[in-house]
């Protein structure tokens, strides 16, 4: 046991893991924690997990949903959110627009108290289920404890321990413990692998300190003003892609080298793309979610589907298949429609 603040202690233990698959098969961008199931009498616990689970999902590198942007979409799909075992996996993802999707249930939560002891125990069953597949990509249950109290040293001091014992079963040491619950499982999931094929892409959305960065990988034929008009539709930016990268230039430019591309804005979500100022930015980059297409990117982006040819000439060298696109690949995603694009089709 570790003796924390407060004077409560709690144990030292790891969650039991039942499923866990290999890093290099998880291809997972986005997850969408559902709301949670509650076995015990203690009402809202299933919520004090849940939040407690997006606050720490996020360091795992996953884009992870607002917990009200899941709950208002399963809301208007008329999904029951107390009876989610029952719905299609694939129906779900799609609903809520997500690669894979956490699912829990509290099966313990109480508080005792023995006079000068008190104790406070959470428990729970998780799994991350891969939307596209139906297949567990992990799963773990756990119970965690915090023992509060202690014994008096004399009869005189057993007011004192019933004040200190019961300090341990307030509402606050239940979320604790149940955050500290959270992050023992949280250590057994798997993380999104930054090395993976999904990432091997050119253009490269990674974590820079608190922040996001756009890097790109050079490619045969390429120079800073090419570069440039690509990401800003702008040639005279070069000269800030050249300041960001020591000083690149076309001489030095090589194939595979990345640059950090500096203040490209990132989408984390397609309609963000209509609260942007267009006369200050004229393109973005937008990381590509388990359902999309070009066809329902422009249909967000112009409110208009057919033009989805403005986002492929964009992205030519780096869209393989157009009816195809990756989970994870990044694109640049043109916030305007040029004057000259008066071509539009079906895909």
């Amino acid at each position: 046991m570790a003796v924390s603040s407060c004077n409560y202690m709690e144990e030292r233990s790891t969650p039991h893991v039942k499923t866990l698959l290999p890093l290099q098969r998880n291809e997972i961008s986005s997850v969408a924690i559902l709301p949670f199931k509650n076995k015990t009498e203690k009402k809202g616990s299933e919520d004090i997990l849940r939040k407690c689970f997006f606050t720490n999902l996020s360091t795992k590198g996953y884009n992870v949903l607002r917990l009200e942007e899941v709950d208002e979409r399963l809301r208007l799909a008329a999904i029951d959110a107390s009876d989610l075992d029952t719905e299609d996996v694939y129906k779900v993802g799609r609903i809520v627009k997500a690669d894979a999707l956490i699912y829990g249930v509290v099966t313990k939560c109480c508080k005792r108290f023995f006079g000068v002891y008190s104790q406070v125990v959470f428990g729970a069953e998780m799994k991350m289920v891969d939307a596209r597949s139906s297949k567990i990509i992990w799963q773990a249950d756990h119970t965690e404890t915090t023992h509060g109290g202690s014994v008096p040293a004399s009869p005189f001091s057993v007011p004192e321990a019933v004040i200190e014992s019961s300090i341990n079963v307030r509402e606050k040491v239940v979320s604790e413990t149940a955050d500290r619950l959270v992050k023992k499982f949280i250590v057994s999931i798997p993380s999104k692998d930054f090395n993976s094929s999904i990432n091997a892409n050119t253009i490269i959305i990674r974590p820079n300190g608190t922040s996001m960065e756009v890097c790109y990988r050079v490619q045969d034929g390429d120079t800073l003003w090419g570069i440039s008009e690509k990401f800003y539709d702008d040639a005279a930016k070069a000269e800030d892609i050249c300041k960001a990268n020591n000083g690149v230039s076309d001489e030095t430019l090589k194939a595979g080298q990345e640059l950090i591309i500096p203040d490209v804005l990132i989408l984390t979500d397609i309609e963000e793309s209509q609260q942007i100022d267009r006369n200050k930015y004229k393109k973005a980059v937008y990381r590509v979610k388990w359902g999309d297409s070009l066809y329902e990117i422009a249909s967000k982006v112009f409110r208009d589907g057919k033009r989805w040819t403005i986002i492929y000439d964009s992205n030519k060298r780096e869209i393989m298949n157009i009816k195809d696109l990756p989970v994870g690949q990044v694109l640049i995603i043109p916030l305007t429609i040029p004057q000259s694009d008066s071509f539009k089709r079906d895909i």
